[in-house]
């Protein structure tokens, strides 16, 4: 009966070490990724208005 209960003891902290390796993985695969798109150039990024012909003029011109 010691012996099965062994076993299961072990099958338990094997689950619960099968489970914590999972999540490191997971985090690992995470923070890869993030560090992946974070080690790209930020584009280059110039708004288009031209549908907004006024947007060009002053203030004082607008009012």
């Amino acid at each position: 009966m010691r012996s099965e209960q062994a076993i299961d003891r072990v099958r338990r902290e094997l689950h619960q070490a099968l489970d914590s390796m999972r999540v490191d993985l997971d985090r690992v695969e995470i923070l890869s990724a993030a560090l992946n798109a974070f080690s790209q150039p930020i584009p280059d990024y110039e708004p288009a208005f031209r549908h907004l012909r006024g947007a060009e003029l002053q203030a004082h011109k607008l009012g």
